[in-house]
């Protein structure tokens, strides 16, 4: 049985200093970041073969993004999805702003939960995206086509949601 996604660390911070969330859940959401962040590691250590064909995937998948979009226009799409509660790859996405993180490390081509960018048409103005994630069988998957706009702030912000299969 599939785990529950956890919210993203960007989205705790916000519930907790709006006062949504106490100290103490706040806390526990980051202790659940962090022991779901030492069981992959803990992965990857006992089978560095495929977590480095992992990286090498995710590595290519960042290479084919940013072929037709730079890597600016990459994050701040990335930074609008993280901000969405009801989207469970928003785990990967919530350090999208931090420069120094590499964008392979956000894609996971191979590893459950997917999350691959099937289709990525970024403009001044708007962005629109096909997104598959979840189960590592494509029959499984997610597949949701979200539409991108900017606000009067230049804020890229969620614009259309449109869930293109329901897996089975």
């Amino acid at each position: 049985m599939p785990r529950p996604p956890l919210i993203s660390p960007n989205r705790l911070l916000a519930w907790y200093q709006s006062g949504t969330i106490t100290r103490k859940q706040w806390l526990g959401g980051m202790r659940l970041q962090l022991l779901e962040a030492l069981r992959e590691i803990s992965e990857d250590t006992a089978n560095p073969q495929a977590a480095l064909m992992e990286r090498l995937r995710c590595r290519n998948a960042a290479r084919r993004l940013t072929h037709k979009h730079t890597e600016a226009e990459l994050r701040e799409v990335f930074i609008s999805l993280s901000q969405l509660d009801d989207f469970p790859p928003a785990n990967y996405l919530w350090n999208a702003d931090q420069l120094d993180t590499p964008l392979q490390s956000m894609l996971r081509e191979k590893r459950v939960p997917v999350l691959k960018f099937k289709d990525v048409q970024i403009q001044r103005l708007s962005a629109k995206l096909t997104i598959e994630y979840g189960s590592l069988k494509a029959k499984n998957r997610t597949r949701e086509r979200i539409q991108l706009r900017r606000d009067w702030r230049g804020v890229m912000i969620v614009e259309d949601r449109e869930c293109l299969n329901k897996p089975s």
